[in-house]
């Protein structure tokens, strides 16, 4: 009873203090909402509510009943003997042990164990919750720990950028060290930045902390892990050695989740967002005066200061190139690659010379090719055996120019630039989804039987409103131009008569002698 009056006496508190700053310091009703904390409208009815009004509703709000009063003793039972319930499984025992148990909706259940957990102190336990203990400290130059975070930042013309970083840290000392990147993070991208944070450590631990993102693993393989091909490669190249959480584990590397907390609240807050090198610049300056030179909360040390006795017990760190940390794979001339004894196709224009190489990612039985800037150019679905040729026919079409560019390129292979631009757009709007195979092939029909067979055929198909690219090509291939020089084929008979009449050239006129029938006045 007591709490009850203590909850009481803060209502007819708050109706006073409403009631003051509204009629005495006029100030508006979502003024004194923000200020107490409450709803707007519990401001509005107070305010409507005369003294005797509110005392009158108070004392009903005081007394009022619920209407599972009568099912406590059976919850404070339940509860007393299982205090881990759950409201949701207190809903269905008090449907089973009571058949007359009203219809109410789950929150109505939960606000009232809820209120019987407070009256009858019994707050909710789990049976798994987890201990924790004290651990000593990591020994120098042996751990470090790495994770991902994003945040959206402003533009100086008011436009959003998505960033991501990754952070590395040294348990010992807490020193730190982040890099920015405009785009997610492959294997590639993030072994460059293992590079980079070494480079910044003067030296590499011995053991590193991940928790299990797809971009260091894809398969704990019971702690045989597999990694992809990329990283894989790029550990076997370095000292360190991958240590792997268990999954939804955070808290094995805790220390590194308060690390990109620190980044997010500290550094990035409120941050306008220039250029991708300014942020990084801007990011170790960050690092150079606060984030490695301030007092760390738990250590109650510098971690610089605690850098410098550490770095002495890292292992020397040797640069590396990107080529080093991973040679790719090589891009054949046919704009395809070998992969474990299959071919797969790539789009065309990805072969820019023998040192072109993309990257291979394979998981769950596709494989993802991503170029050097870590961008997916494509993906495979990774077929049974060996031999095989896997072509995706997006890969056919030379899709670096765009559409409206192709459109233009093809219109000016004509005489009639004009008529072909009418006759293009028609094409699109046809066969939007197929427009660019149907440039290709006016393309190819120009290429292989000229333009002035070509304009013949475009003049034909405008007269007669024959729009499609099959059309024009059905008509200028059975009506295809003779060279000059070009004798057509004669497909000689079966009899020997025949065959030799095959090569007789029969006389010709000149046309001279046409002129001097027809005279001319």
């Amino acid at each position: 009873m007591r709490e009850k009056d203590q909850k009481a006496q803060i209502r007819f508190i708050m109706y006073d203090q409403i009631h003051k700053f509204r009629n005495e310091e006029h100030k508006s009703i979502q003024w004194i909402a923000d200020y107490l904390r409450v709803n707007f409208r519990t401001v509005k009815k107070y305010l409507k509510m005369s003294r005797s009004e509110f005392e009158k509703f108070s004392e009903n709000i005081t007394n009022k009943s619920f209407i599972l009063e009568r099912y406590t003793p059976f919850i404070v039972d339940r509860l007393g003997h299982f205090q881990e319930t759950p409201a949701a499984q207190m809903h269905d025992w008090l449907k089973e042990c009571f058949p007359d148990f009203p219809q109410v909706s789950p929150r109505t259940v939960f606000n009232f164990v809820i209120k019987v957990r407070q009256d009858y102190n019994l707050p909710k336990l789990s049976l798994n919750e987890r201990q924790y203990q004290s651990l000593p400290e990591s020994p120098p130059g042996k751990y470090a720990q790495v994770d991902f975070g994003q945040t959206i930042l402003r533009c100086g013309d008011g436009t959003r950028i998505r960033l991501y970083f990754m952070a590395m840290l040294l348990c010992r000392s807490r020193y730190k060290y982040i890099w920015f990147r405009d785009k997610p993070f492959t294997s590639k991208t993030a072994s460059i930045a293992h590079e980079k944070a070494f480079d910044y450590f003067h030296g590499i631990p011995g053991y590193i902390i991940y928790d299990q993102d797809a971009v260091f693993l894809y398969d704990e393989n019971i702690g045989d892990y597999r990694m992809p091909a990329v990283f894989d490669s790029y550990v076997k190249s370095r000292p360190f050695k991958v240590i792997f959480c268990r999954p939804g584990d955070p808290e094995s590397k805790g220390k590194i989740e308060n690390v990109v907390k620190y980044i997010k609240h500290n550094f990035l807050l409120n941050r306008q967002y220039s250029t991708l090198d300014n942020l990084q610049k801007e990011g170790e300056a960050w690092l150079g005066r606060t984030g490695n030179a301030m007092s760390h909360g738990t250590t109650c040390k510098v971690p610089y200061d605690e850098w410098c006795k550490e770095c002495r017990d890292l292992i020397p760190y040797i640069p590396v190139t990107t080529i080093q940390i991973s040679q790719g794979h090589k891009v054949l001339k046919t704009n395809s690659i070998r992969y474990r004894g299959n071919t797969y196709s790539l789009p065309i224009g990805t072969y820019k010379g023998d040192d072109t190489r993309v990257y291979l990612t394979e998981e769950s039985g596709n494989l993802t090719i991503e170029d050097v800037d870590g961008k997916t150019i494509a993906k495979h679905l990774i077929p049974a055996g060996k031999g095989n040729t896997v072509i995706n026919n997006n890969h056919q079409r030379d899709r670096s120019v765009s559409i409206d560019s192709y459109s233009v390129q093809t219109a000016e292979l004509f005489t009639d630039k004009a008529a072909a631009a009418s006759f293009i757009s028609e094409l699109r709007m046809r066969y939007p989804r197929h427009i660019r195979d149907q440039l290709a092939t006016l393309q190819g029909c120009i290429i292989k039987y000229g333009q002035s067979a070509a304009d013949i055929v475009l003049a034909a198909c405008s007269k007669n409103k024959l729009y499609s690219a099959t059309n024009f090509k059905s008509i200028i291939s059975a009506n295809p131009p003779l060279n000059a020089d070009e004798k057509p084929s004669i497909k000689p008979l079966g009899d020997e008569k025949a065959r030799l009449m095959v090569n007789f050239d029969p006389g010709k006129s000149s046309i001279d002698t046409y002129n001097n029938l027809f005279g001319t006045e």
